[in-house]
This record gives structure tokens, sequence and C-alpha cells, in this order.
């Protein structure tokens, strides 16, 4: 413990209030100490701007206790209470923020291994130092702050808006402006800004040891809801074309009934003529083939033979097409009329006017058909 404390009193810079000052009352010490030390008023000169200013008896006494912590502190670490010390530099920070306080506080972090909080509190102390202050005591505290800085990174932090709360790795270390680097350990760090009415603004850093990288956040408004689109204009109906003259809106159409009864009647018209036909061919073919029985002849052959033959396959094939045409004929003829039939009654005519049109199936022995009759 003795070798401790013989290794506190050997940095000198360490104490920048000397024991004597100590000892004296506060009025004495605001008035000068030795070693070159400057009051603790000078010291709070240095303070973060914009404090706001509290009541004079309540300031003088918030100096006055921070002064006590102070001593306490200084005297803890001369007999080798490093964490009580440290807690005691603390209490003093906490109520005042002065060079020197920051310079006591800093040695106990570095010797508690706590580098940024150390390079935080030098860096301080070096922008506070006052100009008479003691020249060696500022260079010995300039060389820490270097040895120190090799191994933290640091953040200079840069946002559009002021009074945004700004955040590393969700933690808060203060709100838009920050005028100074912000130390942290080397790594990855998400930093983040966030203020009311805005949206949030985030970069992720990868931030190497004794180096300083930069954030640019950029806060923006927040988004307006898509305005809703505008009415469609009222679409214009096309006007109903007017009904023919002649024509009836609610009946079927008199064109398409004379039409397809018409198509129907030729069906029927040429099935009778190839009915005909085909019976006139049917009775020729009989003739024939009655004639060559009665002279014996032997049975024709499918290809040539004689000329008897011929004209009797002839006769046959001929009945045979007729016949299907007289077929085919009819079918069509049936479903003409049939669709014509169905066209009319599926589509009712208006009470003002009824369709006059009569179909009517023709069918007989040897042939069918499809009458049409009728008005329109």
């Amino acid at each position: 413990m003795k070798a401790r404390a013989r290794r506190a009193r050997a940095a000198g810079w360490l104490v920048l209030v000397a024991g004597a000052a100590v000892a004296a009352p506060p009025a004495a010490r605001a008035q000068g100490a030795p070693d070159g030390a400057q009051p603790a008023a000078a010291g709070a000169q240095g303070a973060p701007a914009g404090a706001q200013a509290a009541p004079a008896s309540a300031d003088a006494q918030a100096s006055r206790d921070a002064d006590a912590a102070f001593a306490r502190g200084k005297e803890l670490y001369r007999l080798g209470k490093l964490d009580a010390a440290y807690e005691a530099y603390r209490t003093a920070w906490s109520l005042k923020q002065s060079y020197d306080i920051a310079a006591n506080l800093a040695n106990t972090e570095l010797q508690r291994g706590m580098k940024v909080e150390a390079a935080e509190h030098l860096a301080f102390c070096l922008r506070s130092f006052p100009a008479t202050g003691n020249s060696a005591q500022h260079e010995q505290i300039r060389a820490q702050f270097r040895a120190v800085r090799k191994e933290v990174g640091s953040i200079v932090v840069q946002a559009n808006v002021d009074g945004a709360e700004v955040s590393f790795n969700g933690t808060a270390v203060g709100r838009t402006p920050l005028r100074h680097e912000v130390f942290v350990k080397p790594g990855t760090i998400a930093v983040e800004a966030r203020l009311a009415g805005h949206e949030p603004s985030r970069v992720t850093l990868e931030v190497p040891a004794g180096e300083t990288n930069t954030a640019n956040l950029v806060l923006l408004p927040p988004r307006e809801p898509p305005a809703p689109p505008a009415p469609l204009p009222p679409r214009a109906e096309a006007p109903a074309p007017a009904p023919r003259e002649g024509a009836d809106a609610g009946g079927p159409r008199p064109d398409v009934l004379i039409a397809g009864g018409a198509v129907a009647g030729a069906g029927v018209i040429a099935g009778v003529v190839f009915t005909v036909l085909a019976n006139a061919n049917a009775s020729d073919a009989e003739e024939r083939r009655d004639a060559l029985a009665r002279t014996n002849a032997d049975s024709c052959p499918r290809t040539g033979g004689a000329p008897e033959c011929v004209e009797l396959r002839r006769a046959y094939d001929a009945r045979v097409n007729f016949t299907n045409a007289a077929f085919f004929s009819f079918v069509g003829a049936g479903t003409v009329g049939v669709g014509t039939l169905l066209y009319g009654l599926m589509t009712r005519p208006s009470s003002t006017q009824q369709a006059r049109v009569r179909l009517t199936p023709l069918v007989g022995p040897s042939n069918v058909g499809l009458a049409v009759s009728g008005t329109l």
C-alpha cells in the first residue's frame, strides 16, 4: 500500500491542488493554490455552454460540496483506496465539472481499465485547462490522452436538426448538436437519432481503435399518407339505338324468321326433288335387273362386263347419291326450321304486336318436311 501511495505522489499532475490548499477554506483556495493550481471556479468556466444557472446560494453550496468530495477523493487515493477515491471523484464531478476534477477522475478510471471514460474526461480537461495553468501538468495530461486515444475510437455526430436524441447501440449519449467527438470502444456501432415529428435516422459504423468516424444523420419529416384518388367523372351512357321503323323491340325480328323459314323451305324442296330422282333411279335399276334376269345372263361383275351391267350399276349409284342428297337436305331443313322455331318462341313479342308465323312439320310415308306460313 505504501508503494502504491508513492506512485500516486510521483504523478505530479494528478493532484492539481496542493494539500495545503485542501486544508484551507474554499475562499482561500479560490484566491490561489500552490504549484500553479487554479481555483475550482476557473474549471467551472470550462463547463459545457448552455448549462442553466442555478440560484447563487444553491450554486455556492454545490461548489462547496464538490470541493469537499474532491478533497476526500484525493485523501482516499493517497491512502491507496482506489475504488473509494473513484466514487468520491464521481460525486465531485456530478456537482461541478472542472478541469482538475476531470483530470483526477480520469486517472482513477485508467487504473480501473475504463479507457473510454478516461478519454472523455481527459479531453474535457484539455479543452478547459486554463491558459495560466502549469505547463508541465498540461503536457503530462496531453501525453496521457495521446496514449489512451490509441486504444479507443471516436464518432463525430452530424445531424440536420437540433434536439434529436442520439444513441450508440441503444445507449443515449446526448442530443444534437453534439459539439465534441464521442469516445467508444472499437467495433461495430449503430448510431441512431430520434426526434418527435420526424422519421428516425440510423447508420452503422465500423470504428477502429485510434480513428475517428463521422455519422451523418438525416431525419426526414413523417411521410404524409397518400391522397385518396380523385373521383372518376360519371360515365356517359351511350344512348340506346332507336328501333328501326316497323321493327318490334319486344319481339322476334321478322327478317330472321322469314330468312329461317325460307332456308328451311328450300331444304325441304331440295329434299323432295332428290327423293323423286332417287326413286326414279331405283325404278330404272329394278327394270334393268329384271331385263337381265329374263335373258338368263349371269350376274354382273363389280367392274366392266356387258353394257347392260354398266347401265345397271349406274342406276344403282344414282339412286344412292340422290337418296343421300335427299337425306341431308331434309336434315338441314329440319335444323334451320327448328332453330327458327326456337328463336320465335324464346323471343317474346310485345303486347302490342304478336308474331304471325306458323311452322308446320310435314311427315309422309317416303319423305319429311317443314311448312312455313303466316305474315310478320
